[in-house]
């Protein structure tokens, strides 16, 4: 089992462990294999087979979901090169009070009924995310090519900031619908 409580979301899809999918292929390849295993083309079969094409159904669906997010499939990527992370890494203090700071902030908005602000502090976090993900394609592209384990390292450290980032997304958009 790896990260995404799955036994191997590239296998039960049959596509080779990279983090560069493309999009569109994985969508392609979802859905034929869909086609083949759906529960209903095993009407009329035993009882065991279509427990069987529900259960293959249900680990491509699993897996689909996992790899088209690039933070998760990071993660899945992470956990296949023996690096995992844990329920109580930690950060840079200097991050950690930025996070707290801005927490502060969000509350105040918060409290204050101010959207605005918290369309704004949302905002910047969500800019911070996308270069966060952004950032994870060239560093699985370095692989191979000298330090695996700094860059694997830095792999790590970018997911778990983006851990603590979408917890503040999360508190934001729980602040807009209010």
């Amino acid at each position: 089992m790896n990260a995404t409580n799955l036994p191997d979301p590239f296998g039960a899809l049959g596509l080779e462990p990279r983090y560069d999918v493309d999009p569109r292929a994985l969508e392609d390849r979802f859905r034929q294999l869909s086609r083949e295993v759906h529960p209903d083309r095993f009407a009329g079969a035993p009882a065991s087979e279509r427990a069987a094409a529900l259960s293959r159904t249900r680990a491509i669906n699993d897996a689909y979901q996992v790899l088209k997010r690039p933070q998760r499939r990071a993660e899945v990527l992470l956990a296949r090169a023996g690096v995992a992370i844990g329920d109580r890494e930690v950060l840079e203090p200097a991050f950690l009070m930025e996070i707290l700071e801005l927490r502060e902030e969000l509350a105040t908005a918060r409290v204050a009924g101010d959207q605005a602000a918290v369309g704004r502090l949302a905002a910047v976090m969500r800019a911070r995310q996308r270069a966060l993900i952004d950032g994870l394609a060239p560093r699985f592209a370095a692989l191979g090519g000298g330090d695996d384990a700094a860059i694997l390292a830095a792999v790590k450290h970018d997911l778990i900031t983006l851990r603590y980032v979408d917890r503040y997304l999360d508190e934001c958009d729980a602040a807009l619908d209010e």
